[in-house]
């Protein structure tokens, strides 16, 4: 009796072959994993930029003893002592008018380089650069100066700009780990990066109308406000971008109209007379 025969068949035509291409489908496959990656990090962006304001205020605050504060500038000469005393005093001044929330307290830090600017970074701290307090010729344009950026604390706008610089960390961090992670470690270690992130326009037109109360309930007129805007828009005008829409901050004489229809709601005059700044708040160009 003999078993049933054995032998080696040729397989059917086609069996080991698809209409699909193999790189089409890897194509397929890294496509929709950049398309759910790219929605992860718009989901992340929104959410950190959510989540982070509505953080304990005191988180920042220890954050800012870790990164922002370093060695005191107060006790670095006694004349700089004392005008950031002075500046403090007023920060103080216009911060009871704004109504912080509890626990929030604003700290001043002065800077000698000669740079046009001022910024609130996280913990309530507010940098000014002598450049641009050199620029101001009355106490009521620094008071708004300040409540600009109190109002920048107030409404945590640091917190959300620092959410939105982790999220852009870890898009980064898609196309690189390493890059990634150093984005990250920039937008926590350096105050500056939180600042140049820079503000929506909703943002710094909350932050100009704060300023517009705080100066107005001071001095009883918001000529603070439109001088401030004035002296701006006078150190902006030759770099100014012609088109209002790519700024952040709105343009001056957009800014000034704004002041003006938001005293008349108040109440109070756009113009007035203004304070000389005292001895100790003045800071001239050497």
């Amino acid at each position: 009796m003999t078993g049933p025969r054995l032998e080696n068949r040729l397989p059917a035509d086609g069996i080991n072959s698809a209409d699909e291409h193999p790189l089409r489908e890897l194509a397929w496959l890294i496509g929709a994993t950049l398309v759910v990656l790219a929605l992860a990090v718009l989901l992340v962006g929104w959410g950190a930029q959510w989540l982070a304001p509505r953080l304990p205020f005191g988180a920042e605050v220890r954050l800012a003893e870790q990164l922002v504060d370093g060695p005191s500038d107060r006790a670095s000469t006694p004349a700089l002592a004392a005008r950031t005393a002075a500046m403090q005093a007023l920060a103080d001044r216009v911060a009871q008018r704004m109504q912080l929330p509890p626990g929030m307290a604003i700290v001043i830090s002065l800077d000698a380089a000669q740079v046009v600017n001022a910024y609130a970074t996280i913990g309530g701290r507010i940098r000014l650069y002598r450049g641009l307090i050199s620029k101001l010729d009355s106490e009521d344009a620094l008071a708004a100066l300040l409540a600009h950026e109190i109002a920048h604390v107030k409404h945590r706008h640091v917190a959300a700009s620092l959410g939105r610089g982790l999220a852009l960390a870890l898009l980064v961090g898609i196309v690189s780990s390493d890059a990634g992670a150093a984005a990250a470690e920039a937008v926590i270690g350096s105050t500056t990066t939180i600042a140049l992130l820079g503000y929506s326009r909703d943002q710094e037109q909350q932050a100009d109308d704060e300023a517009l109360r705080a100066v107005a309930a001071l001095y009883g007129h918001a000529g603070g406000v439109a001088a401030l805007f004035k002296t701006l828009g006078a150190q902006s005008k030759a770099g100014e971008m012609p088109i209002d829409v790519l700024r952040s901050h709105p343009l001056t004489h957009d800014r000034i109209d704004a002041a003006r229809r938001g005293a008349s709601e108040l109440g109070v005059r756009i113009d007035g007379p203004l304070t000389p700044l005292p001895p100790a708040l003045q800071w001239a160009t050497p």
